[in-house]
């Protein structure tokens, strides 16, 4: 925290990921902040954002490019309470656009699981029910008791009402005659769930033969009472509450040790969650999955997912910046993290060398990152080059600042950021991907540091976005707009974010009329390399780029009956992909479409591996006196990548500095 030694004391903060912005959010919360704090952001390129960074192609009717898909959960208490202070105090006027967060973020509840039926696929949808509670209010989360009493009270119920299950068994009486008790007779309670268990599996026979209905009310029965037993036996329920004590085990291997059928371990239930946190089997936490799971489905605020409704940095990163600006935060954009290293007795970051990808004209405070795009501030595609002493020449070069390996020149000497004069005090917001290349130093002098970016796993992501000439009805898909996970690799998931189309400017005679985002892992194929190895983000891309030409050649049908070629009906017909001015055909006119690999090594997805959790460190865990991590790679009540996550990670670090906020909601580190 800031004492009298050094006032205001001089924060830099590396890095503009939800972390980051979070930590400088808090950290400038409080009235007369600036009498005690200087803070200063160092930015890689244009735009803010880390892995949520979108940014308007101007060249395509100024097009929403993310990241990938971005979803809210309804569970995240600490990033709506962020945000909507953040819009609170930006005080849009009512009629503009996003004048509040309510506007920026609409409930979604229908989300749809598919399941593998022999050789083909089909739906499975969930609708979540609706409830009147506002993400970001607050209150007291269930104790990992009262999510048993939940389960078991949700399976009573099934058991009521569904005439498959012709009588209860004996076991169940016991089972309903613990509820309402706490944890008194837990163990008898473990008994009679066992009884019921077996009594279950002889019923459902082999499931995979039941009709659907009855297979879909085997499979989430089997994996509520093993998750139920789980919790019993391995003493989840028990103070302190402990979930992670678990995670040394992969998920379906934690599933499976409690009971459940091979068919539900496999199910679309747990495929779709190991989707959602783009992760390959083995590679889930036991503990973090069935956390997750349980504030997902059960803490839920207003429905299970909130859509954004432009792009994450529109909704999300623009206007944090727009009130941290105001604030009197400082940005340093086009300033690149290349290296942190330590004073002579090892205890604190002494230098922070930045490389200066570009000069802005009249300095680096003039550089005014957001253009307007049917009056909502957005970030661009693309640096506003006539704004940069370099902009012509970096135009013409066709080169990324955001690629790690760019080609790219710096125009400058690298500037050396040094403690005492230029800083105090260092939130390290950038991921723990980064930290082989610029940290390198802190690894060598940490072995706690060095271990958890050895053990704690990162992969890249893959992505595109479609812009379809037909509805949700002329594709081919029946059912309500979904969120959809579970479906065949290598783009396992997708949502349909036609809302989005009016945030955009397309030509009254081009509109699209369906929006497609669809995402996945992709798994590396090497490690990442040195910095000079130019070229390797184009060869990710050209990765993408195969795996989507080929998943759209191949997978189609499945989802979107209505939209496949005459000559094959597996495969997308490519006259749908709206392309305004193009005569590109066949496969060619996808090139007018949107794809992405992992640029950047800060970018890459933060994993919950099984046997890490135990590695991750606090924000103050690298043991440097002035070093503060903030990113969802630390160790708090989440320890999964997530919006959440990465809030906490920088409120802890805010925490450690200046004392705020006082409450983090579902984190007790």
């Amino acid at each position: 925290m800031a004492d009298d030694r050094a006032k205001p004391e001089k924060v830099a903060i590396l890095g503009g990921g939800v972390a980051a912005m979070t930590a400088a959010f808090e950290i400038t919360s409080a009235p007369g902040w600036q009498d005690d704090y200087d803070v200063t952001i160092y930015q890689l390129g244009w735009r803010l954002g880390g892995k949520g960074a979108s940014g308007r192609n101007a060249e395509h009717y100024q097009r929403i490019e993310e990241h990938g898909l971005h979803i809210l959960l309804g569970f995240y208490e600490n990033a709506f309470r962020v945000l909507r202070a953040c819009y609170d105090e930006l005080g849009r006027a009512p009629g503009e656009p996003l004048a509040t967060w309510q506007e920026a973020f609409e409930p979604h509840n229908y989300v749809v699981l598919m399941e593998q039926a022999g050789d083909g696929w089909v739906p499975w949808p969930l609708d979540f029910p609706p409830n009147s509670e506002l993400p970001g209010d607050g209150g007291v989360l269930p104790t990992p008791w009262s999510f048993v009493e939940m389960i078991l009270g949700w399976i009573a119920r099934a058991f009521e009402k569904d005439e498959w299950i012709p009588d209860r068994p004996a076991g169940w009486d016991a089972v309903e005659g613990h509820l309402g008790k706490g944890l008194e007779g837990h163990l008898e309670l473990l008994g009679a769930l066992r009884e019921v268990h077996a009594w279950l599996h002889e019923l459902g026979g082999d499931v995979t033969h039941l009709e659907a209905s009855l297979r879909r009310l085997f499979i989430t029965i089997d994996l509520g009472i093993a998750a139920v037993a789980g919790m019993i036996e391995d003493g989840l329920i028990l103070p302190p509450v402990n979930w992670f004590k678990i995670d040394d085990l992969d998920f379906r291997a934690w599933l499976s040790k409690h009971g459940a059928h091979p068919a539900s371990v496999d199910s679309a239930y747990i495929r779709g969650m190991y989707d959602l946190g783009f992760s390959l089997p083995g590679q889930v936490g036991a503990g973090t999955a069935l956390h997750g799971i349980l504030r997902m489905v059960w803490t839920y605020k207003g429905a299970v997912f909130w859509k954004m409704q432009a792009g994450m940095g529109d909704t999300i990163f623009a206007p944090l910046y727009q009130v941290l600006k105001k604030r009197g935060v400082k940005f340093r954009f086009f300033h690149r993290v290349d290296r942190l290293t330590l004073s002579e007795d090892q205890r604190h970051v002494e230098t922070i060398v930045v490389g200066r990808q570009a000069t802005v004209t009249g300095g680096d405070d003039a550089y005014d990152p957001l253009v307007p795009v049917k009056g909502l501030p957005c970030w661009p595609s693309e640096p506003r080059y006539d704004q940069l002493e370099q902009g012509a020449a970096l135009r013409a070069s066709g080169q990324d600042l955001e690629d790690w390996w760019t080609t790219w020149k710096d125009p400058a000497p690298p500037r050396t950021l040094q403690r005492g004069v230029d800083f105090d005090t260092v939130v390290l917001g950038c991921s723990v991907g980064i930290f082989p290349y610029i940290a390198a130093d802190l690894m060598a002098a940490s072995p706690a540091l060095r271990t958890m970016v050895e053990k704690v796993g990162t992969t890249q992501t893959q992505a595109m976005q479609l812009w379809l000439a037909t509805d949700l009805a002329g594709l081919g898909w029946t059912l309500p707009s979904p969120v959809l996970d579970g479906y065949a690799e290598p783009m396992d998931t997708w949502a349909d974010m036609t809302h989005l189309v009016p945030r955009e400017a397309w030509p009254a005679d081009a509109t699209p009329r369906n929006l497609a985002y669809l995402c996945s892992p992709l798994p590396d194929d090497g490690p990442p390399p040195p910095r000079d190895q130019h070229g390797y983000a184009q060869a990710q891309a050209a990765r993408v780029h195969e795996n989507a030409v080929w998943w759209l050649n191949q997978r189609v049908r499945p989802l979107w009956p209505g939209a496949t070629r005459a000559d094959d009906p597996d495969g997308l017909d490519w006259n749908l992909l709206v392309a305004p001015g193009s005569t590109a055909v066949g496969e060619a006119r996808f090139d007018t479409q949107y794809w992405l690999a992992t640029l950047n090594p800060s970018d890459r997805y933060v994993l919950a591996l099984p046997g890490s959790v135990q590695h991750r460190l606090g924000t103050d865990g690298a043991g440097f006196a002035n070093l503060y991590l903030a990113g969802d790679y630390l160790r708090t009540g989440m320890n999964v990548g997530c919006v959440e996550a990465a809030t906490m990670g920088g409120m802890h670090a805010s925490r450690a500095i200046c004392g705020r906020p006082e409450e983090i909601i579902g984190d007790d580190t």
